[in-house]
């Protein structure tokens, strides 16, 4: 797994959508048990648009789910839900982003740094709506 500097180094920029996307990956590869770079599957659902499709480079650092292995589905959904499943045991989970989240993502305006510093102080849970 990529670091949260190298994940912003890949994509161009540390931005929040990018931060969003590498924590909900880390906390699927912990909680689902990741053995290998093939065992994830990652479905991203969001508007089919940046910001918010900054969510895949996250997950793609963070997870190993890449679009180069197939394993990374890029859906264009009003949803803002992330899927991940482990193809060797079938457990799943689902991290919906919190609506308060993205408002106040979108009171920081272009203030980028001070959106990731908010994100990076909340725990998992004030983030996302967490379904297993």
């Amino acid at each position: 797994m990529l670091s949260l500097k190298d994940a912003g180094t890949f994509h161009g920029h540390l931005g929040p959508y990018l931060t969003i996307g590498y924590m909900a990956g880390v906390f699927a590869s912990e909680k689902l048990e990741q053995k290998t770079e093939f065992d994830l599957e990652a479905w991203v659902m969001v508007p089919g648009k940046t910001p918010y499709t900054c969510i895949v480079d996250g997950v793609q650092c963070s997870s190993k789910c890449t679009l180069g292995k197939g394993n990374i589905h890029v859906i264009d959904s009003p949803k803002f839900e992330i899927k991940f499943k482990n193809k060797k045991t079938g457990k799943e989970i689902r991290l919906r982003i919190k609506r308060e989240v993205l408002e106040t993502i979108d009171e920081y305006g272009e203030d980028m740094e001070g959106a990731v510093k908010w994100i990076r102080s909340k725990a998992l849970q004030e983030i996302f709506e967490i379904v297993e």
